[in-house]
């Protein structure tokens, strides 16, 4: 089976967006929680942060818990994986990528969206990592969250220099729309 990747921008647009049946968190020991893990709890009303300060979850190393969205994202389920100190170094990086991945397909997940851990090293080593840990237990689609253009340049780097069976999607180019005045009539005009 081919893993199909795409990238996206990360932000509340790109949350809303989604088209996956579960979310890959990784929360760090930073307050408050943030990248991904603070798009999803802002948009889940505070929903992960009331459940770490209930003590249920405390975002420790291999610490994984799973949150239901209750409808206020469109994936249902949002699995929260624990880091240790951040930003990780590559075996750290690895394994927490190969835990939450490895969950995700255990889940019985057909397509997941996540964000990047936090690295200390080479972003091109980073996509290395993590399509080294995609590939252990492939789900059919993933869509990882960032600054698209970088990922998809780092991703597709790595499938080649790895020669793995992935596809790497880059997101739609932006379209220039041209300016009011040449394309439309002033506010009020009438158009015969």
């Amino acid at each position: 089976m081919t893993l199909k990747i795409e990238v996206a921008e990360l932000g509340l647009q790109a949350i809303d967006a989604l088209d996956v049946d579960a979310l890959c968190v990784f929360v760090g020991p930073e307050r408050p929680l943030q990248g991904l893990a603070g798009f999803v709890d802002w948009r889940m009303c505070g929903a992960v942060s009331r459940v770490i300060r209930g003590g249920l979850f405390e975002a420790a190393p291999e610490e994984a818990l799973l949150v239901p969205s209750g409808g206020r994202i469109r994936p249902a389920r949002v699995f929260c994986f624990g880091l240790p100190a951040v930003p990780l170094a590559p075996d750290a990086f690895l394994g927490a990528a190969r835990r939450a991945c490895t969950a995700m397909a255990r889940a019985g997940s057909d397509a997941f969206a996540s964000s990047l851990p936090p690295f200390a090293g080479e972003p091109g080593l980073a996509a290395r990592l993590w399509l080294e840990a995609s590939t252990l237990r492939p789900v059919r689609r993933q869509v990882l969250l960032g600054e698209p253009r970088a990922l998809q340049r780092d991703l597709t780097a790595a499938r080649n220099a790895m020669g793995l069976d992935v596809e790497v999607v880059a997101p739609p180019s932006r379209v220039e729309m041209p300016s009011r005045g040449r394309a439309l009539p002033h506010v009020g005009g009438v158009v015969r």
